[in-house]
């Protein structure tokens, strides 16, 4: 459970315990800033300020009570010091903090609601040795006509505690079913919800036999069978009355997943119209062509789902499916707020540092989210980062000891707490009031 004294200790044990620990391992020596408050002035000051070049970072480092120029901040940017800061958030990473579980009975059903999903960033080509990219073509991958080098980044987040697995880091030609996610395990009871890059029978039956609930879209062509009989999706679909469709069905040609509940809805036409122009787009991207089969599939929302019908209405799935795009907006939230896959050099372990040094930023303002607002269920992410982003300097002042760092810690907790809060609306509902009243009608 997150803490004002658990958040101290950790922020001391990681930047000023472990920080220099894992330099020395890295073979970095300590310049003109000492090695912790180095990693200050770059995760703090980009967090603080994520356009900052190295002359806004060292005016930042006078903060930390360190005198350094421009030219010597420069200096540090690395290969060394790129591993140290790639360390430094894997060790980040592993200290997993979760707050009180989320006022949504909708969730509470479950031991945790865990949504997976991955985000590129694409790096200079000099980089492809150590993040190699996944290829492309000049007329989609614009001036960088190879793509040459990227990195994933994956993670997997509860809704229900808030913990943040990740986030992780792969090469970008790393397909999602290679996540290094796959070797953890997930509490029995818990709910996972990921996209069709995820999809993988194998694993889901893995899930159903370790107690863990799943809820995705189907993915077509997997063999479907019903009643017995092996069907087509469109044929089955045709056949029903009505605009929701909910049937007992197994999956895979050898029934590897017996027993799921195949839940499907007929779309509105303005959704398929903006389904079938990005079908078209993608395909004009790609050099494809568009099959009349996804054009007909892209009429109806099919989700397969392993989850008790008295656990988890048709209203309910649908609900959550929704939530699901919560850790889009999460990344959406780190590239256009924290701006991690932006860099104001083009040196590339200054690129690298960059990144890392604003990943491990992320984690930090994680930390305080889960710390000042998580048990609001009708938080907005946006809101909070910009609060925390401001009282930078107040946490600065309490690792400087200028102040006591619980002290400051409260204070800002207090100014987020204070602006936080979506209000309901009657257009466009928030996700967590769209969980609300699906858990609501369930009960009527």
């Amino acid at each position: 459970m997150c803490s004002i004294p658990r958040l101290s200790h950790m922020l001391r044990q990681l930047f000023e315990e472990q920080a220099p620990e894992l330099a020395r391992r890295c073979g970095l020596r300590q310049r003109s800033i000492p090695l912790a408050t180095l990693a200050y002035v770059l995760v703090l000051g980009w967090w603080k300020a994520p356009q900052s070049g190295p002359s806004a970072l060292a005016r930042f480092a006078g903060s930390l009570n360190a005198q350094v120029c421009k030219q010597d901040l420069d200096h540090h940017f690395t290969q060394r010091t790129a591993n140290w800061l790639l360390a430094l958030l894997q060790r980040a990473v592993q200290l997993l903090v979760c707050a009180r579980v989320v006022d949504l009975p909708l969730l509470r059903q479950f031991t945790a609601v865990l949504i997976e999903d991955g985000s590129s960033i694409s790096l200079p080509s000099a980089l492809k040795a150590i993040w190699h990219g996944c290829g492309g073509s000049t007329a989609t991958r614009g001036s960088d006509p190879k793509h040459e080098a990227s990195l994933k980044i994956t993670v997997r987040w509860d809704l229900l505690g808030g913990c943040l697995h990740g986030p992780y880091l792969q090469e970008g030609r790393s397909p999602d079913l290679s996540s290094v996610l796959r070797e953890q395990a997930m509490p029995t009871g818990s709910l996972w919800l990921a996209d069709l890059g995820y999809w993988s029978l194998r694993f889901l039956h893995w899930l159903d036999a370790q107690g863990v609930f799943f809820l995705m879209r189907l993915k077509d062509g997997v063999a479907l069978w019903y009643q017995g009989k092996r069907v087509d999706v469109l044929d089955l679909l045709s056949q029903q009355i009505g605009t929701r469709v909910e049937l007992l069905v197994d999956l895979g040609a050898a029934k590897a997943m017996k027993g799921g509940r195949l839940l499907a809805e007929r779309v509105p036409a303005h959704v398929v119209e903006k389904r079938h122009k990005r079908l078209y787009e993608y395909a004009q991207d790609h050099g494809k062509q568009v099959s009349q089969r996804a054009l007909a599939l892209a009429h109806w929302t099919i989700l397969v789902t392993n989850v008790p019908v008295g656990m988890l209405t048709f209203e309910q799935a649908l609900a959550l499916m929704r939530a699901r795009w919560q850790v889009e907006l999460l990344f959406k939230l780190w590239k256009q707020c924290a701006l991690i896959d932006e860099w104001t050099g083009t040196k590339p372990w200054r690129v690298l540092c960059e990144v890392y040094a604003k990943l491990l930023a992320m984690v930090v303002q994680h930390w305080f989210v889960l710390l000042s607002c998580w048990d609001d269920p009708h938080r907005s992410l946006l809101l909070v980062a910009e609060g925390l982003r401001e009282q930078v300097p107040v946490l600065v002042h309490g690792l400087m000891r200028r102040l006591p760092l619980q002290q400051a810690l409260r204070l800002m907790v207090a100014r987020v707490q204070d602006n936080c809060s979506i209000p309901a609306r009657t257009t466009r509902p928030s996700t967590s009031r769209r969980l609300q009243r699906a858990w609501d009608l369930g009960l009527t």
